[in-house]
This record gives C-alpha cells, sequence and structure tokens, in this order.
C-alpha cells in the first residue's frame, strides 16, 4: 500500500464529517482504529551539551533524550464524546498521542569505569507511550500510559556509543557496565492545565497556563505542579509548548492552532514562554535504582524545581521550538543544577 503524505495548512471536513456520523455509540467507539484521522508529526530532543543547551557544555545527569510522537483525532460519535466530555460548555475537543522515547543518564564523570557508588547511575530507559486528551477552551485533561524497558535493552548504551565514537572529540563512555539492569517498566500520568483569557500587551496577547499532575509507576512516583507564561502574537489555542518530558497537545492540529483576536485564523504565530514547575517525589527510578532487582542508587532529592524559557514559532503546518531548562539538585552527592536544552519540531500532515 501506497501512503502519500503532504503537510497542509486546513483539514478535510468533508472526510471527518462523515466518519464522526458513524461508528459506535458505546465506550468501545473509542477503540475503533477506523474513525482515527492523524493530525500532527512531533520531533524532540533533548540534550546537555552544546546543541541545543546554550548555557552549558555538559555530558552527566540528564544527558540526552530523543522522541517521536504521533497525534490522531479519534472522532467520537456524539454520545460517547458527551460521557467522555471535559465540561458541559461548547467546542469540546479529544486526541490521543503514541509516541516512542528514549533517555539517557550518566555520572558525572563518565571516563570512569567504576563511577562513585552514589553518584548517578547511569541508566536508559526507552518506553511506549500512549494518551487520552480532552479540554474545552480553558480546560485540558491528559492521561497517559507508557509501557518501557531499562538497561541494555533499552539501547541507550549503544546510542551514546554510536554518538560519542562518531565526535573525534568527545570523551569514551566506560562505565555503561554499572547501568541499571533490564527490567519492564509501567506508569501512568494525568495532567489538568488551565488557561486564562489572552490579555493585550502593546499588541502582544499574553496568557498563563496553571497545571498540577502526577505520576504513579515503577519509574516515576511524584506530584507536580507549574505554571506557564506565554507572550506573542497569534497566540494558538493549544495548551501550551510541546515537551518531552511533559506532553504535546493532540486535541488541535498545528495548521489549525492560530487565532487572531478578531477570530479569524492566521497561518503563523510566535511567542515567547517561561514555565516554573515543582515536584515533590516519592520515588524516582534512575535515582531510586531497579524495583526488582539490585541495582546501583543515589540518595534523592524529594523535592525538585525546574525553570524553562523558550521561544515557539509556527508557520502553516510547521512548528518549531527551542527551550532552556535549570533544574535544581535532585540528588545529595549533585555539586549543582543541571541545565539541559530542547528541540522540539513538528508538523501537520493528511493522507
Amino acid at each position: 500500500m501506497t501512503a502519500l503524505f503532504s503537510c497542509v495548512a486546513a483539514a478535510q471536513p468533508d472526510r471527518e464529517a462523515s466518519i464522526i456520523e458513524a461508528g459506535d455509540d458505546s465506550w468501545t467507539g473509542i477503540l475503533d482504529l477506523s474513525r482515527y484521522t492523524f493530525r500532527d508529526l512531533t520531533l524532540y530532543w533533548d540534550n546537555d551539551g552544546t546543541v541545543p543547551n546554550l548555557i552549558d557544555d555538559t555530558d552527566r545527569y540528564y544527558t540526552n533524550a530523543n522522541g517521536i510522537e504521533l497525534s490522531f483525532d479519534p472522532h467520537l460519535n456524539p454520545a460517547l464524546a458527551s460521557r467522555l466530555a471535559i465540561s458541559g460548555e461548547p467546542n469540546q475537543r479529544f486526541g490521543v498521542g503514541i509516541a516512542l522515547k528514549q533517555r539517557i543518564f550518566t555520572p558525572s564523570d563518565i571516563t570512569l569505569t567504576n563511577p562513585a557508588a552514589r553518584d548517578h547511575p547511569y541508566a536508559g530507559h526507552l518506553d511506549l507511550a500512549v494518551s487520552f486528551q480532552r479540554a474545552d477552551d480553558t480546560t485540558h485533561d491528559h492521561f497517559g500510559l507508557n509501557l518501557g524497558i531499562t538497561g541494555h535493552s533499552s539501547g541507550s548504551e549503544a546510542i551514546q556509543q554510536w554518538i560519542h565514537n562518531s565526535f573525534p572529540d568527545e570523551q569514551d563512555p566506560l562505565g555503561w557496565n554499572t547501568q541499571l539492569p533490564t527490567e519492564p517498566t509501567i506508569n501512568f500520568a494525568f495532567t489538568r492545565t488551565w488557561k486564562t483569557k489572552p490579555a493585550d500587551i502593546a499588541g502582544l496577547e499574553m496568557e498563563m497556563l496553571p497545571s498540577v499532575g502526577f505520576d504513579v509507576g515503577t519509574v516515576l512516583i511524584d506530584a507536580r505542579t507549574s505554571m506557564t507564561l506565554r507572550i506573542g502574537k497569534y497566540l494558538p489555542s493549544d495548551f501550551g509548548p510541546a515537551s518531552l518530558l511533559g506532553h504535546k497537545d493532540h486535541t488541535v492540529r498545528t495548521s489549525q492552532s492560530r487565532t487572531r483576536p478578531d477570530g479569524s485564523e492566521s497561518n503563523w504565530s510566535i511567542y515567547a514562554y517561561s514555565r516554573l514547575g515543582a515536584s515533590a517525589i516519592a520515588r524516582d527510578i534512575f535515582l531510586d535504582g531497579n524495583a526488582f532487582a539490585g541495582s546501583r542508587s543515589a540518595q534523592r532529592e524529594p523535592l525538585v524545581a525546574t525553570f524553562t524559557f523558550g521561544f515557539v514559532a509556527q508557520y502553516e503546518s510547521f512548528y518549531l521550538g527551542w527551550s532552556q531548562s535549570l533544574q535544581t539538585e535532585r540528588f545529595d552527592l549533585q555539586p549543582d543544577r543541571q541545565t539541559y536544552g530542547s528541540i522540539v519540531f513538528g508538523c501537520s500532515f493528511e493522507w
């Protein structure tokens, strides 16, 4: 079967309307994949080196992560949409996402074959993340289920060795034989985000997006909150910038998410944002070690704060974001805060 992909600026209303009219009115309707249409493709890259980290050039702790994510419109029938709606307000919308993500963690000195016992352990994690989202104009819910694996099977050692061998100036990571052992993982995440009505400041729009959430599972157990402030021209109707460690808004297509103050659609958007978040952490597998096998560990800090600032630009079907994050110490022997940069690229597709 041949599939033709093309970046577009609008959806296909006739096809979507026909999908909405058909289908099962029961709860199993959400499992009818024939009703789904593709919204966005998103690529993620986090790194603590010079690209994309502009503050430091390091190779330690949360050192690299990559991800690819697909967004879909499930086209819920009216009966099921009414049951799952976030509120009784108009403009209810839904989205489904599926992502493959890999994260790599290393100690402070990767040239040691036997890192210090209480330093950050070598750790790799590969996970498949499935999410369901619902939203109206002011509130957004994200429900996520992550199934993954740690250890050699995550491919993290092979990826880091390949990258470092490809560039002559990179140090060879020598301690991967001490990494967390292979273990399957499961985690559930929930986040609720609110959005204020945009305010006009010298011709620019500004809005705040507070959020609360939690994670529970074998990887991470925590409670978290954050406040995002963004300001720019033609702010999109989504609920904030996409991120690998957070999530993307799947309930709106990139090419349809920009609205001018008069209500008309714009084909571009640009904004700057800052986010301050805090987490109370009861478990972190990358510091506490494996749940079902002996492994290295470090003394985890129970409270961690993260400050992020960045920029997002959208044109037609394309999305490009860059951000810089500064994070307080995550374990007791960590000498100073962690910094890392993030690049996100996305595009709306149809076929």
